[in-house]
């Protein structure tokens, strides 16, 4: 290339073809790499927000001669509140064993809620947490001695 002039070198290299298949395919491997990543995060992060917490409750139980007293304490993540004897659901039209409103538990659990509950002796007392829509757990047990 000695004596050659400079327009003839850059001829040369304006007529080559070489380099252009090199560069089209290391940028279509970048986007293709950028696509994988945003779509891995976009999984990752849909997986992460479909974890809720589960749902949490301190209750305080207070054993009476015939009956237990129940104080909510605190209430986390909790849409629901359920008080159970023996599995069964402690329902409004459980006024002879019921006193307090079960309604307030079951549609705005918060802390300070009280319920006092008739129970018999070997039953099973338990406050069900619920985050709807299944998210289920229990957060007090008892079992009343005989």
């Amino acid at each position: 290339m000695q004596g050659t002039s400079p327009i003839a070198k850059l001829k040369t290299f304006f007529d080559t073809d070489r380099g252009v298949s090199p560069v089209i395919a290391v940028a279509l491997l970048i986007l293709i790499a950028i696509g994988f990543v945003v779509a891995i995060q976009g999984a990752g992060a849909q997986i992460i927000d479909s974890i809720e917490q589960p749902p949490e409750a301190y209750i305080d139980g207070n054993l009476q001669s015939e009956s237990v007293i129940l104080t909510v304490m605190s209430v986390q993540n909790a849409d629901q509140l359920e008080i159970q004897i023996d599995g069964d659901r402690v329902e409004d039209s459980d006024d002879e064993k019921l006193r307090g409103d079960i309604n307030e538990w079951r549609d705005s659990p918060r802390a300070g809620l009280t319920a006092e509950i008739e129970v018999d002796d070997g039953v099973q007392l338990q406050v069900v947490a619920t985050n709807l829509p299944d998210n289920d757990r229990v957060v007090y047990s008892y079992s009343v001695p005989n």
